[in-house]
């Protein structure tokens, strides 16, 4: 789903996934997905196009959309918003 969210968002955050370890990358990131309020957002920066995990945060409670802000080639910037 597209993100519809308001991305005037001063405090929006940055999640740099490269600084997660690989074994708890994708738990460690979708509870932080999850613990966006409504209408709240966060930036995933990655080393590569996310795809699997968008397809594992559709499976979150509540609805959620994304928007890639920045496609490679060496990083890619994707804004996740909870849209409810």
């Amino acid at each position: 789903m597209a993100c519809q969210c308001n991305h005037s968002n001063l405090l929006e955050e940055t999640l740099d996934v490269t600084t997660i370890p690989h074994s708890v990358r994708h738990p460690a990131i979708l509870g932080a997905i999850s613990a966006l309020p409504v209408k709240g957002t966060l930036l995933l920066k990655a080393p590569h196009m996310p795809n699997p995990l968008l397809g594992e945060m559709q499976d979150l409670e509540g609805e959620f959309g994304h928007e890639v802000v920045q496609d490679g080639p060496s990083e890619w910037v994707v804004r996740i918003c909870r849209e409810g």
